[in-house]
């Protein structure tokens, strides 16, 4: 049991570690103001995967897993996980930030400070794609594998996103990777490729980013009646497309 706790500790920690480091040496450099988190962000994340990358090729490599390449299969899979996990973010987020809860969280307020800071094109590519591939990497490729190798698929996928919810130190942010940890980690779980997740994690995070910088979509938040009601029915319905696939997915299960 400790070694297993062991394997999930090490490379959880060894993430953090550089991730923390290379966040305070950027800041020495560029400065540590909310204009210039996103840029420390950056270099955190391009960091931190080539040190994380191999653990997950290791265990890809025991698993008898080699290079995936991307077949028609796949390309459904990732635009059922654009769909679903930007339409599911998208209006969780709105009906968090709708409670009490953000105006009651100081870090979240000083996170989000942070997270939109810059500009659209800088934070594009820190928030939007060098940080899903690090996230996603470590959350859904090492932790939630290594789990699925020794657990059931629910176990697997509740622990690994109560890890990726706990790493973001305010309740606001907990809620909402908690929730969005657990589909993702149920698309790498049904598609078998981890590329899913990341997809899915991009294309949410580039729309907050995009509606935050734009103010696109700022009546989803104002807290009426119709903000409530179209954000629950989108959140509704993105949960009912995954219980829609997960059908499919034991229906073709059970044809094996």
């Amino acid at each position: 049991m400790m070694g297993k706790v062991l394997k999930i500790v090490y490379p959880l920690f060894l993430y953090y570690a550089v991730v923390l480091v290379t966040m305070t040496v950027a800041q020495w450099f560029v400065g540590a103001g909310d204009e210039q988190y996103v840029i420390c962000q950056l270099a955190a994340s391009v960091t931190a995967i080539p040190c994380m990358l191999p653990f997950y090729r290791q265990d890809q490599d025991l698993r008898g897993i080699g290079f995936q390449t991307v077949e028609k299969e796949k390309l459904l899979w990732v635009l059922f996980a654009v769909l679903v996990v930007t339409a599911f973010s998208a209006s969780l987020n709105n009906m968090i930030c709708m409670t009490p809860l953000v105006e009651q969280s100081a870090g979240f307020q000083k996170a989000n400070a942070g997270f939109y800071g810059s500009t659209i094109l800088p934070e594009l590519v820190s928030s939007a794609a060098a940080t899903p591939i690090l996230e996603e990497l470590v959350f859904r490729g090492i932790v939630f594998g290594r789990l699925r190798d020794w657990y059931s698929g629910t176990a697997a996928v509740l622990v690994s996103s109560l890890l990726f919810a706990l790493v973001h130190f305010n309740i606001v942010q907990f809620l909402y990777a908690l929730f969005v940890g657990i589909v993702l980690a149920l698309l790498v779980e049904w598609s078998g490729w981890l590329g899913t997740a990341v997809a899915g994690h991009m294309a949410a995070n580039a729309l907050a980013v995009v509606r935050t910088e734009t103010g696109f979509l700022l009546w989803s938040v104002d807290g009426s009646a119709a903000a409530w009601g179209i954000s629950g029915a989108v959140l509704v319905g993105a949960v009912g497309l995954l219980w829609v696939r997960w059908k499919k997915v034991v229906e073709r299960k059970k044809e094996v």
